[in-house]
């Protein structure tokens, strides 16, 4: 009888504790998405402002400059053909959904531009995990 209350006693310990544990990681998970959430929001937000139609070269690439996002101006085949500024920040993010094997992710800002560098459309800010299924 006493080998059956160690067992009890011992099995509910694993179970506080490892609830605990879940309890403090998802906390945690919790603090860390809504600063990325944030992060991409204040960069989505500065590209609405700062990369309108119209914006010059100098100005998109102090745009990202400021913001610490290397970026490249490539060009693209649509069928009216064109350009596109396009940075990639490579951060930690948030806590990665499941299936994803790290919380590293990225954050893409896109703006296409003319051939001398103008902003000739919106930009556009996506973010993505890297390293999932």
């Amino acid at each position: 009888m006493k080998q059956l209350g160690w067992s009890i006693t011992i099995a509910a310990a694993v179970i506080i504790i490892g609830s605990s544990w879940f309890g403090v990681k998802q906390y945690h998970c919790h603090q860390r998405n809504g600063a990325f959430a944030r992060i991409i929001e204040s960069i989505s937000q500065d590209a609405h402002e700062q990369l309108k139609i119209g914006t010059k070269k100098a100005d998109v690439a102090r745009f990202y400059t400021e913001h610490k996002i290397p970026f490249k101006v490539v060009s693209w085949k649509f069928k009216d053909g064109g350009f596109e500024a396009i940075g990639t920040l490579d951060t930690v993010g948030g806590c990665a959904p499941v299936g994803c094997g790290t919380d590293r992710a990225l954050i893409d800002v896109r703006a296409k531009v003319d051939a001398d560098g103008t902003v000739i459309g919106e930009p556009e800010v996506v973010e993505m995990y890297t390293d999932c299924l």
